[in-house]
């Protein structure tokens, strides 16, 4: 897993070939809406992107992570579906209910079902190379992937481009830092439940973090973000009073929170401050969206394997995810 980890500007900068080169068109661009379809790390890859497009396209994004496709799906749709393996059976489910609702469909995996069926209705895809039986440890494809495919679908310009590549630039001068810096949150955080805030706009880099603890680490993790943390879940922070003490927080800055955020998160601090011992921040570095939030993934995706080390757990073992995929299969 190290070895993935530390090959996530190169997966940037391969992700950006890959996409470069797909042949990929779509029969709009007349689309009223778009629904972005994932689990796992491809669902934090649609919550980043929904986030990062928010301020640059003229339709909603909607995020799909179940089942069910949105009843308001049609013509004017573009849903956008990504899977790693090709057989995560809630994308598949949706993509076979968006074809039938004659929905404008884009693909992003390395093969499986959702390749098939790629081929058999030719959706336009760009496929992935099989790099890894670890799709976690490829969110850099996930992410830049969806860009592309929004790209290729007219509804994105190629801004995004330049900042990809300022991104690896930035990773790649600050590679030192960031273990150190990871190392020092895996450190702090050993033997706590870290509980995460972030502003709404990079809750995707906190779950990110989240579920790379559960994941790589095998551990526990809690999320939540402002300006919702501000007005109930601090409220929550009285009981069960003898638990405080297995808490770690961690505060997620970045320079895209509203200052409002920014303000509610010092005055949030005091209060918890005075109900565990360890309340921790970390500031994202960059000049763009982009930029900020691939250094925090890349530093927590380096904190997870550092707290696998600390929980002496094998960050690539899937025990219980694995048990989970067979008894469903036999459903």
């Amino acid at each position: 897993m190290k070895q993935l980890v530390e090959k996530f500007s190169e997966q940037l900068r391969h992700a950006m070939e890959i996409g470069e080169r797909a042949a990929v068109t779509f029969r709009g661009p007349a689309y009223s809406n778009v629904v972005i379809v994932g689990m796992g790390s491809s669902s934090v890859a649609a919550n980043l992107i929904q986030c990062y497009v928010a301020d640059k396209l003229s339709v909603p994004v909607v995020l799909c992570k179940g089942y069910s496709l949105p009843s308001f799906v049609g013509a004017n749709t573009l849903v956008i579906a990504a899977s790693f393996s090709g057989n995560t059976e809630e994308v598949i489910a949706v993509v076979r209910a968006a074809l039938g609702a004659d929905a404008a469909v884009g693909f992003l995996t390395a093969g499986g079902e959702l390749l098939r069926i790629a081929e058999e209705h030719h959706v336009p895809h760009i496929r992935l190379d099989e790099e890894a039986a670890q799709p976690r440890a490829l969110l850099a494809y996930a992410v830049v992937g969806l860009l592309y495919l929004l790209h290729h679908a007219e509804l994105l310009d190629d801004t995004f481009k330049r900042e990809v590549v300022q991104s690896i630039n930035l990773l790649e001068e600050q590679a030192g830092s960031i273990k150190v810096q990871a190392s020092a949150l895996a450190s702090a955080m050993q033997c706590k439940i870290p509980v995460l805030y972030a502003s709404n706009t990079f809750e995707s880099v906190a779950l990110r973090l989240q579920q790379q603890l559960n994941t790589n680490a095998k551990q526990l993790a809690h999320v939540n973000v402002f300006p919702e943390m501000s007005h109930n879940e601090v409220q929550g922070w009285q009981h069960p009073a003898e638990l405080f003490g297995q808490l770690a927080v961690l505060f997620i800055k970045t320079g895209y929170d509203n200052p409002r955020v920014k303000l509610r998160m010092e005055l949030a601090k005091p209060i918890l401050k005075k109900k565990v011992q360890d309340v921790l921040e970390i500031e994202a570095v960059g000049a763009t969206f982009l930029e900020q939030a691939f250094y925090l993934i890349h530093l927590f995706d380096w904190v997870s394997v550092y707290m696998a080390d600390l929980n002496k757990e094998d960050p690539e073992s899937n025990e219980a995810i694995d048990y989970l995929k067979r008894e469903l299969s036999k459903v």
